[in-house]
């Protein structure tokens, strides 16, 4: 906590008041999640990831998820969200 102390912090909750964040309606389209374990970090780290890059690559998405695991083994699935939210699709 003494990280982000004085700092703004958004949660999932804080990406769209209805939902409706990019990633969010991507994920929902593509039926990502399976168990849902993962699925908050997953979000959050993919709208990071597009709030710094607007159209990253698939070795970018898969660099910057990397860090997060995801024990049904929905990898294919969370890239291609990410890359349906970066397009609009």
């Amino acid at each position: 906590m003494s990280d982000v102390s004085g700092r703004s912090v958004t949660t999932i909750e804080g990406l769209d008041t209805n939902g409706n964040h990019p990633v969010q309606k991507a994920w929902r389209a593509l039926n990502v999640p399976q168990c849902g374990y993962c699925q908050a970090g997953q979000i959050m780290q993919g709208a990071a990831l597009l709030a710094t890059n607007k159209n990253p690559s698939e070795d970018e998405i898969n660099s910057a998820m990397s860090g997060n695991i995801c024990r049904c083994g929905c990898y294919q699935r969370i890239t291609a969200a990410i890359k349906a939210a970066a397009t609009g699709a």
